[in-house]
């Protein structure tokens, strides 16, 4: 299945259970002027590298259960301070100063993204568990071109979650939904609520 656009993104902190955190705030990040911007995603490490096994002199069998590191990278355009430092547990020194350091932890976070298919039809990845990082910023010169903003590279580190639909459970590391119903089913499971 491929997909076209990438509309949103939602985010849901979750407790040490991996649960959604009560009390904590859906981060939605749409493309509303000064809330941030989606650009690019990229899902890594679907597939586990295949083993082979070799026995009475033939490749007998081949070990392939399961995923690999699972990731996403992130491009994320005007992610407000407040959001990043939230995603990426940085430590609060004042109003408005925070810093990277010894006790930065970034928090467990579901993160769910839309888009759609060829026909119009939504399309969402969530990953289910894990927590945003990001290695490093940049600045750069004025210059006489015309400025155009550049998105900030965030990536998204899985682990695995325990996930009940109805009555069956699984646990997985990401899941993909499509169709209305589908991706809406996704959402409240995954973040324990839909965004509005």
């Amino acid at each position: 299945m491929n997909t076209y656009g990438y509309s949103k993104l939602s985010i849901k902190e979750l407790g040490d259970d991996l649960t959604p955190k009560t009390g904590s705030e859906l981060i939605v990040i749409e493309g509303e002027k000064k809330k941030g911007a989606t650009t690019t995603f990229d899902l890594t490490g679907l597939t586990k590298e295949p083993v082979k096994v070799f026995g009475s002199n033939i490749e007998y069998f081949l070990a392939r259960k399961g995923t690999g590191s699972v990731a996403a990278n992130f491009g994320l355009l005007d992610v407000p301070a407040a959001v990043e430092k939230t995603i990426l547990g940085l430590v609060t020194l004042a109003e408005g100063i925070d810093g990277f350091g010894e006790n930065t932890e970034p928090p467990y976070v579901a993160a769910v993204a839309e888009s759609e298919d060829l026909y119009g039809e939504p399309v969402a990845f969530a990953m289910v568990a894990g927590s945003f990082n990001r290695d490093a910023f940049s600045l750069a010169t004025k210059n006489d071109e015309d400025f155009t903003p550049e998105p900030g590279e965030y990536v998204y580190n899985s682990i695995s979650r325990k996930i009940k639909i109805g009555t069956t459970e699984e646990t997985v590391k990401v899941l993909r939904a499509y169709g209305e119903e589908a991706v809406t089913q996704l959402k409240t499971v995954v973040l324990g609520t839909t965004t509005p």
